[in-house]
């Protein structure tokens, strides 16, 4: 049953990159936060699967956003790059939102001693919210990713965070 959490979040093409320095430079900060971000909901998913307590890891994950999204809001653009801004921090937000409410619904869930199947029902309609409403997130700051680099000439690469979160997903 605690398979059931599935790592939600694709880190679209969080990246290594390679090219001008200081727009390059723009664009590790906005990953690294991300990359952050994503290594707290990797840690929280593992305490799901082992079976280990659950509030500390999604405090942490709440945690980390914040910082991240303080880290961001302060950032300057480099040059024409506020829409990437711009698309991290509402992914961020989206990813409190979620965590703050839905991820606490789903421990709640799995807390549980006995798990009814209108509570399996359940985690998978939060499942499948998330994941919808997470897509137009998702594929924006893909694309202002993809904008900035070619604009920059900075060559992307896919993260090795993005392959164990696929990795983790092919195991559910």
């Amino acid at each position: 049953m605690k398979n059931f959490i599935l790592l939600l979040f694709v880190f679209p093409l969080s990246l290594s990159v390679f090219g001008q320095k200081t727009a390059i430079e723009y664009n590790d900060i906005i990953v690294d936060e991300q990359n952050k971000i994503g290594q707290r909901i990797i840690d929280f998913n593992y305490a799901i699967e082992a079976g280990e307590e659950m509030d500390i890891p999604l405090k942490l994950i709440l945690e980390q956003i914040d910082v991240s999204i303080d880290i961001v809001e302060k950032v300057k653009p480099w040059e024409d790059g506020a829409a990437l801004k711009s698309s991290a921090l509402a992914l961020f937000k989206f990813y409190k939102n979620i965590v703050a409410k839905e991820y606490r619904e789903m421990v709640d869930i799995l807390k549980k001693e006995n798990i009814a199947e209108s509570d399996v029902a359940r985690l998978d309609e939060l499942l499948a919210s998330i994941t919808e409403r997470e897509e137009k997130l998702d594929a924006d700051f893909s694309y202002q990713q993809e904008t900035f680099a070619k604009r920059w000439n900075i060559e992307l690469a896919p993260s090795e965070l993005q392959n164990e979160i696929d990795g983790l997903n092919k195991e559910d």
